[in-house]
C-alpha cells in the first residue's frame, strides 16, 4: 500500500528531520530556523498525513507489523491452550485485550490530528443573504 501525498520539498526536509529527531526544537536546532517556522509547517495538513503515514506505516512501529506480531502472540496462546488444555480464558483475554487497546491508541492519535471545524448556517429564507441569495432569487425567478 502507497501513500502519495504532494508535499513541498523544504516541508518535506522539515517533516524528516522532525521522524529523526522527534523534537520541534531539535529540528529547528538542526535547520537554523525558529521554532515558530517549525512548528508551523508542522501543522500543514500535508506534512501531518506524510509524518502519520511513515509513522504508521514504516519502521517498527508499522502498524501491519505490529498487527501481524500481535495476531502470531494470539494464535501462539491458542496453541499452547490446545496442547495443554490447562489454561485460563483469562490469558487469552489478556493478549486480546491489549491488542484491542493497540488498536484504540492507534485511532486516538489519527484524531488527535484532526483539528476542529466551525462551521457557521445562515437561515435567510429562502436562500440566505449576500450575493448567493440574490443570484439563487433571480435564477429561480422570485426576484422579478
Amino acid at each position: 500500500m502507497e501513500t502519495k501525498i504532494a508535499i513541498k520539498p523544504e516541508n518535506l526536509e522539515v517533516a524528516n528531520c522532525y521522524l529523526s529527531t522527534g523534537s520541534a526544537d531539535a529540528v529547528a536546532y538542526e535547520m537554523d530556523i525558529t521554532p515558530e517556522q517549525v512548528n508551523a509547517i508542522l501543522d500543514k495538513a500535508e506534512v501531518r498525513r506524510y509524518i502519520d503515514a511513515v509513522y504508521l506505516d514504516r519502521g517498527y512501529r508499522n502498524r501491519f507489523k505490529l498487527g501481524a506480531l500481535v495476531d502470531e502472540i494470539i494464535e501462539s496462546k491458542l496453541e499452547e491452550c490446545r496442547e495443554s488444555e490447562v489454561y485460563t480464558s483469562k490469558d487469552l483475554l489478556d493478549v486480546i485485550t491489549l491488542a484491542h487497546k493497540m488498536r484504540m491508541e492507534e485511532i486516538a492519535a489519527q484524531n488527535k490530528a484532526i483539528h476542529n471545524q466551525t462551521n457557521v448556517q445562515i437561515n435567510e429564507a429562502p436562500f440566505g443573504g449576500g450575493n448567493y441569495g440574490a443570484l439563487m432569487e433571480k435564477l429561480i425567478g422570485k426576484g422579478k
